[in-house]
């Protein structure tokens, strides 16, 4: 996990973004206290995770009803509870602008499983505002780093591909068909279809783009 930390450092450092955290919601890496990787304070995560604040999050709470990333500014505060609004005050306490960050699902298969949120310090007046438009280009690391830490985690493992279907995923991505990569390979099409679906089950893919999806996040082609 140590090495999670160190690559987001760098390129959170280099987009100008304070803080990061990603938290799961659901899913498979998800077993009673949620999943937690962030350099927040360390004692604003040690709060999360054993006062249960996944549940009264709202910017999680969001997300069930908006599967799209957005800004932490369009939170009103009128439709918020006191739990919630106890929430925000607590972050701040804990150098979390709530009113400069945003919320990005990670999506797996079509299932929401998981978010990353990133703001700035609140003692960080001088950092640039975040805009929707980082929002949406970090939707692919988003899923990504769901599929990476639940690895790590040991909470979804999967089956590793064999060289073979690691070859037939390859050249999907590169754009071949399956009577390409046939031809590619030398072996005939309802072998590499065979590979496919293989990798496709081994991956929990609904199709082959899935599949080369999940496959290249995971570093298995």
């Amino acid at each position: 996990m140590d090495e999670v930390h160190r690559a987001l450092g760098v390129l959170f450092a280099r987009l100008g973004i304070d803080q990061y955290a990603f938290i799961s919601v659901t899913g498979c890496v998800l077993k009673g206290s949620p999943v937690l990787v962030s350099n927040c304070d360390e004692r604003w995560q040690a709060l999360y995770r054993s006062n249960g604040y996944q549940c009264i999050d709202p910017f999680i709470r969001r997300l069930r009803g908006c599967p799209l990333p957005f800004l932490w500014s369009e939170l009103g505060s009128v439709s918020l509870g006191p739990n919630e609004l106890a929430f925000l005050t607590c972050a701040r306490l804990h150098r979390i602008d709530t009113c400069r960050g945003a919320t990005v699902p990670a999506h797996v298969r079509g299932e929401q499983v998981a978010s990353l949120h990133v703001c700035q310090r609140t003692d960080n007046l001088g950092a640039r505002e975040i805009g929707i438009r980082d929002a949406y280009l970090l939707s692919g690391l988003a899923t990504t780093l769901h599929l990476r830490i639940g690895e790590l985690s040991g909470g979804c493992g999967v089956e590793p591909l064999t060289c073979r279907e690691r070859q037939c995923l390859l050249w999907a991505a590169r754009g071949k068909s399956q009577a390409d990569v046939a031809q590619i390979l030398r072996v005939s099409a309802h072998t590499v279809r065979f590979h496919h679906e293989n990798a496709m089950r081994k991956l929990d893919a609904v199709n082959i783009a899935a599949a080369v999806a999940s496959a290249s996040a995971l570093g298995q082609i």
